[in-house]
């Protein structure tokens, strides 16, 4: 029998993008635990661990979706939670795009035509820069306001959505791409 996997449904992204959001990683900012700009993706669902069985069922609901490609702008940054002391660190894609809410909800409906059961949060889109501990919320205020000077950053295309596995490993995880999904209409 196999191991599960611990997979997720998100976008990546091109270089030139991953490069605009590195640049907000101040390494000035003692207690922040920066991503490497290779792992930057945006998480539309969390799946935790899936059988192969499961995993199978998952793919063929997942190659069924159909939404229209997009653009999105990156938007500004913060800090999860909103309240209390900053665990993750995150920029934003602006106002969103009414076709990402429709592919997040057309992967939640995927999801759940393939009997998987998952944990059902909120959406809020958003891209982890880095993740810390034992900031006080005062001490970010730079990090958040250097991206409130700029009314959105680039735009970027969304043709294509991707399944990928979370490998952990002692120096943080690595995401593997298993499958990606073009986006296409409905027809």
């Amino acid at each position: 029998m196999t191991r599960p996997k611990r997979l997720f449904v998100g976008l990546d992204f091109s270089r030139s993008i991953k490069e605009y959001l590195a640049a907000f990683q101040d390494t000035k900012l003692e207690g922040a635990r920066w991503m490497a700009p290779v792992k930057f993706h945006m998480t539309l669902r969390f799946l935790g661990d899936v059988d192969s069985d499961s995993e199978g069922r998952i793919l063929d609901r997942l190659r069924q979706v159909r939404v229209a490609p997009f653009t999105l702008s990156l938007g500004a940054t913060g800090a999860f939670p909103e309240k209390g002391d900053p665990r993750v660190l995150w920029m934003g894609v602006g106002t969103g795009h009414p076709l990402l809410f429709q592919l997040r909800q057309r992967v939640d409906d995927a999801i759940l035509a393939s009997n998987h059961a998952c944990e059902m949060r909120d959406f809020v889109p958003h891209v982890t820069l880095g993740r810390c501990q034992g900031l006080m919320r005062g001490s970010l205020r730079d990090f958040i306001n250097r991206s409130r000077n700029d009314e959105t950053g680039p735009v970027f295309s969304v043709s294509e959505f991707t399944l990928f596995q979370s490998l952990r490993a002692p120096d943080g995880s690595r995401y593997i791409p298993l499958e990606n999904f073009p986006l296409r209409n409905e027809g």
